[in-house]
């Protein structure tokens, strides 16, 4: 069968963005860089109620660390991971002395949000490049087709997951109020300096939605080139058919074209290079000539 150019080169660029988008959705969903919070090393802290507030740290989907050497809080404070960490909770604080606003349950369930789109785009996009190897091996334009819807849906959940996540920095920024760790109870000075920003991890989150789009655009249009080569191998097909009943006549029997026994041929054709082949005998009335 006749192969498209055009569709191998976006089937071998889809299939080598393939790992490369993996990898750096994996590593932004595995790091712990997505914000950073600098803390002036001048501050003066004024009571150790706000020491996990007051250091410098970064912060990721499951961890929220502090690599600086002036963090001696951490050898007395709980749950401490890896020594230097504290796990992020997305589950719902049990106790009943705090009443919890709206803003703060928005904020875990859009975390939660966060955490489970990131997780689908993981799994789905593994799925469309296990599709995509599939078409490297069975040139079928419904498996281009599939691995690039796949593709897209991971597009969209990866973009989903990340406008989750702005949405919870916001209510914690800007609405929530519960607790001395959310920044509109910090105080003046600290608010002052602590200079946020968003780091690599959140970056590479950005980068592999736009590597899983591109990918998704390459299959699909794959698929069309891989469906167009079937088409263009149809026609050539029938009008081969119609070339041998003109000059053939056709066998009644049968009710396809047959050849008379004074006539030679039809030849095999090659479907790459349109040369004839020598014919092969095994006995039907289509391929045996006496």
């Amino acid at each position: 069968m006749r192969t498209s150019t055009c569709g191998t080169v976006m089937l071998v660029c889809a299939t080598i963005l393939g790992p490369i988008t993996i990898v750096f959705l994996a590593v932004s969903f595995a790091t712990d860089y997505w914000l950073e919070f600098k803390v002036d090393p001048g501050y003066t802290r004024l009571s150790t109620d706000d020491a996990r507030v007051s250091h410098t740290r970064h912060r990721g989907i499951f961890r929220e660390c502090y690599p600086g050497n002036d963090t001696a809080f951490l050898l007395t404070a709980k749950d401490v991971v890896d020594n230097y960490c504290f796990n992020i909770d997305y589950e719902v604080p049990e106790s009943s002395t705090i009443t919890l606003s709206t803003e703060f349950m928005a904020r875990i369930h859009l975390s939660r949000c966060f955490l489970a789109f990131y997780v689908v785009a993981l799994v789905v996009f593994l799925l469309a490049f296990i599709f995509g190897l599939v078409v490297c091996c069975w040139r079928r334009s419904k498996w281009a087709y599939i691995a690039g819807l796949c593709a897209y849906i991971a597009a969209f959940a990866t973009a989903a997951a990340i406008a989750f996540f702005h949405g919870a920095e916001y209510l914690e920024r800007n609405k929530i109020e519960d607790t001395t760790e959310f920044y509109s109870k910090w105080t003046a000075g600290l608010q002052n300096a602590t200079t946020r920003s968003y780091g690599w991890s959140y970056v590479l989150g950005w980068v592999g939605m736009i590597l899983a789009a591109l990918s998704a655009t390459f299959y699909s249009v794959a698929g069309c080139y891989i469906g167009g080569e079937r088409y263009d191998d149809k026609e050539y097909l029938d009008k081969r058919r119609e070339y041998m009943e003109t000059q053939m006549g056709p066998d009644y029997y049968y009710g396809r074209p047959y050849p008379q026994p004074a006539m030679i041929g039809p030849y095999v054709y090659d479907m790459e290079t349109r040369r004839q082949l020598p014919a092969i005998g095994y006995g039907d009335p289509y391929v045996s000539w006496s």
